[in-house]
C-alpha cells in the first residue's frame, strides 16, 4: 500500500511543488474530479483530459468534454456550474478498479 501525503504549498519549494505534480499525471494522467450538486449530491467522475499547467501558483486543470454521441454534458460540469466548486483528486493504483468502474453511466 502506498503513503497518502499531505502537501502545504507554501510550506515546500516551487521545485518539489513541480515534481509532486509531475508525478501526480505521469505517465497517463487520470483524476476523479469530485462534485456536489445543489441538492447535495456527490458526484465522483474520472477524467483523462487532465493535466499540470503550473507549479508557481500550482494549477491543475481537467476538461469535462462534451459526450461525443449526443453533445451532452456530464453531471461534473453541470455541478461545476451551478455550485462553482470541484475537488480534483489524482487516481492511484489502488484506486484503478474502481476509478474504471466509476466510468460507467
Amino acid at each position: 500500500m502506498q503513503k497518502t501525503i499531505s502537501l502545504i504549498p507554501s510550506e515546500i519549494t516551487t521545485g518539489q511543488l513541480h515534481a509532486y505534480l509531475l508525478g501526480a499525471v505521469g505517465p497517463r494522467p487520470i483524476a476523479f474530479a469530485s462534485t456536489i450538486d445543489e441538492k447535495g449530491i456527490p458526484n465522483l467522475s474520472p477524467f483523462s483530459f487532465f493535466n499540470v499547467f503550473s507549479a508557481n501558483p500550482p494549477i491543475l486543470i481537467f476538461s469535462p468534454a462534451r459526450r461525443v454521441r449526443d453533445n451532452s454534458t456530464k453531471h461534473t460540469l453541470d455541478n461545476v456550474l451551478k455550485t462553482k466548486e470541484v475537488v480534483i483528486n489524482i487516481v492511484n493504483y489502488e484506486l484503478v478498479q474502481q476509478m474504471s468502474l466509476t466510468s460507467t453511466e
